[in-house]
């Protein structure tokens, strides 16, 4: 679990380098960049799924919404910042052996980038719970993960990995 999370991160810090090059290089062009912004966002969570050790097995979602929330905004130095929350609202989960779940828990990632396009810090962190209504229990993603220039860490104690994408 961790090499996948791993990869999601650096693909975070790519993704956020790439934003705030694009913000530097409309300040050089001239272009009046937004100071910031927040997005709210919404999707049906079914076809998730949750990557789950042995015994339990993969999970995953048949109904529900994700939510997403998103801000940003650029400094006076133009260091590009941003962070933002994930969340479930009314997800039903269905694991391997069709044992059905519901979820509680969060994520939350954050960074910055310099006007260069340069990542300067990068966060993320997962605590999910998934609950198995039908036979009881609990299993869990527990993820953080922090990464600043020249070093980074990954901290996993949960049995399951969030869905990618």
């Amino acid at each position: 679990m961790r090499s996948l999370h791993s990869r999601a991160v650096r693909a975070g810090i790519t993704a956020l380098g790439t934003i705030g090059l694009t913000m530097g290089a409309a300040v050089s062009a001239g272009a009046a960049p937004a100071n910031g912004g927040t997005e709210h966002q919404s999707f049906p969570a079914a076809g998730a799924v949750f990557e789950c050790a042995a015994p339990t097995g993969d999970i995953t979602a048949l109904t529900g919404t994700v939510k997403m929330v998103d801000h940003w905004n650029v400094d006076g130095q133009g260091v590009f910042h941003e962070t933002g929350t994930v969340n479930t609202s009314g997800v039903t989960l269905q694991g391997s052996n069709g044992d059905l779940y519901t979820v509680s828990g969060a994520s939350w990632f954050g960074g910055k980038v310099d006007g260069t396009g340069t990542p300067l810090v990068f966060t993320d962190t997962e605590h999910w719970v998934l609950h198995d209504i039908t036979s009881g229990g609990n299993v869990k993603v527990q993820i953080v993960s922090h990464w600043s220039s020249g070093s980074g860490f990954t901290w996993d104690k949960g049995s399951c990995s969030a869905p990618e994408g």
